[in-house]
Parts: C-alpha cells; sequence; structure tokens
C-alpha cells in the first residue's frame, strides 16, 4: 500500500487546454503529421468554451490506474458562476462527503463532514495527539480572490481527486505545463453517452506526458479526459463527465458558507514543515548513479553538498538544472558537491533528460524500493524539486522546497557554510 501511495505523488502533476470544427478530426485516427492545427484549434476552442461561460456545473467520475492496478473511483461535483464563484464536493466510492470547497468571491472554504484528512507526519506522537484533536469540526478559510486553483485545494488533493484538466480554467487559471506542449493531433470521432465527440491527444514533454480529450460537437465542453504520465511505469487517469450544464442559474445561497458553532480554523502543515531540521544528521546512502556507479553520501564530508531531488516531468526542476549545473561548474573548486536524485524516472528517459542539458554534476538515478525509501521516507521528498543543503560534516543546514530564479536563498546559505561570495 505504501509503494502505491508513493507512485501516486511521484507521479502527480498538472493539465492543460485548446478547439474547432467538428468536420477537421473526422478520419484523422492515423495522422500523417505529428502537429494538427486543426487538432490544436480544437484544443482551443473547448479552453475558451468554458471559459467564455457565465456558469458551468458537472460530475466526473475519476479513476486511477498505476502500473495496471487499478485504485478506487472517485467522484466529484462542481458547480461555478462568474465572477468568481465555487462549490466543490469529493465522493467516496460508497457515496460517502469527504471534502467541500466553497468559493465565496473573496475566500475558499475547506472543510470535512465526516472530519478532516489525515496529513503526512501525522501519525506518531505529539502530531498524532494533535490530529486526534482537530480532526473533527475544523475549517480552511484561504484568500482566493481570483484565479484560485480547485485543482490543487487541499479538498482535491487529499481525496486523490487530482483532475485531468483543473475546473478552474472557467476562471482563468493556465496549465503550467502548457508551455511544453509539443504537437496536438486528431483521434477521430467517438460516442460518448450521447455526444458525438471530437477525439484529440495531447503531447508534453518527448510524451512523457500525454492528453486525450473527447470534445463534444455541440458544445465543445469534454466529456471524456485522459492523463498518461510515463515515468519508469504508467500512471492513468480517467475521467467520464455528466449532468454537464452551461449558462443555466445558480442560486446565490450555493456560494455561501459559515462556520457552524464550535467550530474552529485550521492550518494544514506546509510541505516544507516535513523536511529534515538544521543540525540533524544527514541520512546516508549508497545507491546507484546515472552510469551505473555507487554514489555514497558520506563520501563527500568535507564538502558542501546541494542535494537536489528532481523529476524529469517538473516544470521548476527543468529551470533549476541548468542553473545548479552552472553553479557546480563555477564553485566545485572551492568545494560545492551539487548531487541530484531522481527515484520516478526510467534510467533512459533521465539520462536523455541530462544530457539535453548538457549536465556534469553527479545524479543518483535509482528506483529501486531503497531509493524511493531514501528520497520519499529519509528526507521526505514528496514533491519536486526538494533541496537540502549538507555542511562539510555531513549535517542539514537549509532544506526547502521549489525553485525560484529570483531567490537568493540557496546562495545566501552557502555563504554561511563558508564558500563566500557566490554570484
Amino acid at each position: 500500500m505504501r509503494n502505491k501511495t508513493i507512485s501516486f505523488i511521484i507521479i502527480t502533476i498538472f493539465a492543460s487546454a485548446f478547439s474547432h470544427q467538428v468536420s477537421d478530426c473526422v478520419g484523422s485516427s492515423h495522422p500523417t503529421t505529428m502537429d494538427q492545427p486543426e487538432a490544436r484549434a480544437l484544443y482551443k476552442k473547448m479552453i475558451e468554451a468554458i471559459r467564455s461561460a457565465k456558469t458551468l456545473s458537472y460530475e466526473s467520475n475519476l479513476r486511477d490506474e498505476v502500473d495496471g492496478e487499478k485504485w478506487d473511483p472517485w467522484t466529484y461535483r462542481v458547480w461555478m458562476k462568474k465572477p468568481n464563484f465555487f462549490y466543490v464536493e469529493t465522493i467516496t466510492k460508497d457515496g460517502a462527503n469527504h471534502g467541500i470547497l466553497v468559493g465565496d468571491g473573496q475566500y475558499a472554504w475547506s472543510y470535512w463532514p465526516n472530519g478532516r484528512p489525515w496529513f503526512s507526519g501525522e501519525d506518531r506522537g505529539e502530531a498524532y495527539i494533535k490530529y486526534q484533536k482537530t480532526r473533527f469540526h475544523v475549517y480552511m478559510k484561504e484568500p482566493a480572490p481570483g484565479k484560485y486553483s480547485i485543482g490543487y485545494s487541499v479538498v482535491m488533493k487529499k481525496s486523490n481527486c487530482f483532475p485531468v484538466l483543473d475546473p478552474s480554467v472557467f476562471q482563468g487559471i493556465n496549465d503550467k505545463l502548457e508551455p511544453y506542449t509539443e504537437w496536438v493531433r486528431c483521434h477521430g470521432v467517438e460516442k460518448v453517452g450521447r455526444e458525438d465527440c471530437d477525439v484529440i491527444e495531447v503531447s508534453l514533454i518527448d510524451l512523457k506526458r500525454s492528453y486525450m480529450f473527447w470534445i463534444s460537437q455541440r458544445d465543445h465542453l469534454p466529456r471524456k479526459l485522459k492523463d498518461v504520465v510515463r515515468t519508469k511505469g504508467e500512471h492513468i487517469t480517467q475521467e467520464v463527465w455528466s449532468n454537464v450544464t452551461l449558462n443555466a442559474p445558480i442560486l446565490p445561497e450555493k456560494f455561501r458558507w459559515t462556520p457552524p458553532d464550535g467550530w474552529k480554523q485550521w492550518h494544514p502543515p506546509t510541505p516544507e514543515d516535513r523536511l529534515l531540521k538544521p543540525d540533524r544528521e544527514a541520512p546516508d546512502f549508497e545507491l546507484l548513479s546515472i552510469d551505473g556507479s555507487n554514489v555514497k553520501l558520506s563520501d563527500y564530508q568535507g564538502k558542501v553538498v546541494w542535494l537536489t531531488f528532481w523529476r524529469v516531468g517538473c516544470p521548476p526542476c527543468r529551470e533549476s538544472i541548468p542553473y545548479l549545473e552552472e553553479l557546480y561548474k563555477k564553485h566545485k573548486s572551492r568545494g560545492l558537491v551539487v548531487l541530484g536524485f531522481d527515484f520516478a524516472d526510467d534510467r533512459q528517459i533521465a539520462l536523455d533528460f541530462l544530457q539535453e542539458y548538457s549536465v556534469t554534476f553527479p545524479n543518483i538515478v535509482d528506483t529501486s524500493e531503497e531509493a524511493i525509501k531514501t528520497g520519499f521516507i529519509k528526507y521526505q521528498a514528496r514533491a519536486a524539486p526538494v533541496n537540502y543543503l549538507i555542511d562539510r560534516k555531513g549535517k542539514i543546514a537549509a532544506a526547502w522546497l521549489g525553485y525560484d530564479p529570483n531567490s537568493t536563498r540557496g546562495i545566501d546559505e552557502l555563504a554561511k557554510l563558508g564558500l563566500g561570495q557566490i554570484d
């Protein structure tokens, strides 16, 4: 069960959108070119249909399959209204209401009628006691003035409902992977329920991820969606939309919620809260590098190590890796080691990625059970990129999640570790 959870979190990323005319995709099941203007037009028209709507509601049945193993299905229901109102509920396979999200135009309210979900790190000691005390009658309140991501809300994530298409496309959200779109092509026409649908496929990052949309010829909204993420194996998410309603009146009461008496506001742990704290010993490991040799962390004692956990399909990683390569080349003579760690991707996929960016710093690419345990459990690298700075004595000096090209956090920490001025 733990490995299933690990695979699910490792593989998950984001979604995108575009569209055009009915006849354009007919007979295009075997396109002779990789990119087709008519397919891109259909893609664009789908997004325009969603964004131009005044109201939109639908129900989605969502199912995940990881390496051939099907997971329990979920259902989520969405009601949205311009300019900035939404109501979302997630339903388990047995019909229980798992979590509700309400956007009232200014704030997003999240609550759980049957108790809030468990968060990583709340399984032992004082954290477990706190979880039990805050499990029921709590809510979250977040600013949501516009373009709030429903797809990445706590309610959706903790329900394991990762939509192929973020519902907040309705409010103008852009897919973070859109810049990595390589081609869009047609796959003919299929029927979904009573709707005749044009089928399009969208390839991203050398087909390491692909979307498929079954777009209704009648209203240009999707009726079926599919997301395939290819790492060491395949993670497939499929959705089927039903009860799709466009521009129908929705009563204002749908988007109002007030905490009941006795309920308290709750703040979830952040991803960085889980990371290893400064001054503790960095867990040692000996794992396979990209060239097949062993890399042992403790062999780098006496040097400053920037350990970064990355994934091929992670957009911020594609920005941070070139930055770290430049940093490594400039300062390795002063005792800086940059060590990459990918425990999600197939070795050849990772090698292609590193060659694409002419990376010379050492990289562990290992998907063994020990490597997954090291990254996911020992270092709590449950997103990407995760960065650790390790001092010359092998202790954690700093840890953070993400990459911001305007931040000086990394170089400031390196200066504290005795590397002097870093440009």
